[in-house]
């Protein structure tokens, strides 16, 4: 079976990788594309193997996964892999084989793939969007997220306990995670951002970027840049770009208010 993995978080896609193989050793990996563009290139690409099962993450580098069905019709069966609650889980249900949730559990990734094998609801592109469109517009919620009220990082032999309300903010730099303290201390994670932003309380802390997590209670003001983006004001010299993505703005601004 060929399976082509579109994931732009380098931890993410290892660790999918590593249960794929794991579980089932005649499959082939035949690409790991990290954006909207690598994946039309790929799938278009009249040199590459035809994938049997793709599976998706929703939002990429340059765009969602949507901008994907929008530009070429996908024919291999879709499992999407998500790490939001509030929309995706039924629109997949309708259109894809199967979604996952960040982190993925194994037993989810094996009845994934043998619900492939079985050939089961090749996507259909149109009703997928559809269903997406509608879900967006009524964003349901899943209240039973259990929120952390710590973190726990491991430091060598020893552990450091980090209360969630204490946590300034999160970000991504060369493949890794790390959490920033109100007093300054970084450490690094062993989680991804996507799965993070499912454990807090997103009253609390906002993503503003693919790349950075910010606490409400930091932010001190925003003012407009070029293209459309905010940068956010702190009392701090951050590790990371504050800067709003276009496409989150009008989120932002009404987590805002």
């Amino acid at each position: 079976m060929n399976i082509l993995i579109v994931e732009d978080e380098r931890v993410s896609q290892m660790s999918l990788i590593r249960m794929l193989n794991a579980s089932f050793p005649d499959i082939e990996i035949i690409g790991t594309p990290r954006t909207v563009r690598e994946t039309l290139d790929f799938l278009r690409s009249d040199e590459t193997p035809h994938p049997d099962l793709i599976f998706m993450d929703v939002e990429l580098q340059d765009g969602t996964c949507f901008d994907i069905f929008r530009q070429i019709n996908i024919t291999s069966n879709v499992v999407m892999v998500t790490a939001y609650h509030k929309y995706a889980i039924e629109a997949f249900k309708v259109g894809c084989i199967d979604y996952l949730l960040k982190p993925i559990e194994p037993e989810s990734l094996c009845r994934s793939v043998e619900r492939c094998r079985k050939n089961m609801n090749v996507l259909s592109s149109s009703n997928l969007l559809t269903t997406f469109n509608q879900f967006i517009a009524n964003k349901p919620i899943n209240t039973n997220v259990k929120i952390k009220k710590r973190f726990i990082i491991k430091l060598g032999d020893n552990f450091v306990l980090i209360p969630t309300a204490d946590i300034a903010y999160f970000y991504t730099e060369d493949n890794a995670t790390y959490i920033v303290t109100r007093q300054g201390a970084s450490y690094i994670m062993n989680f991804s951002l996507d799965v993070i932003i499912t454990q807090i309380d997103t009253s609390e802390f906002f993503r503003i970027s693919r790349n950075c997590i910010i606490a409400l209670s930091e932010i001190k003001g925003v003012m407009k840049i070029k293209g459309g983006r905010l940068k956010v004001v702190t009392d701090f010299e951050p590790k990371c770009e504050m800067t709003v993505s276009r496409a989150r703005v009008d989120d932002f601004l009404d987590w805002l208010a």
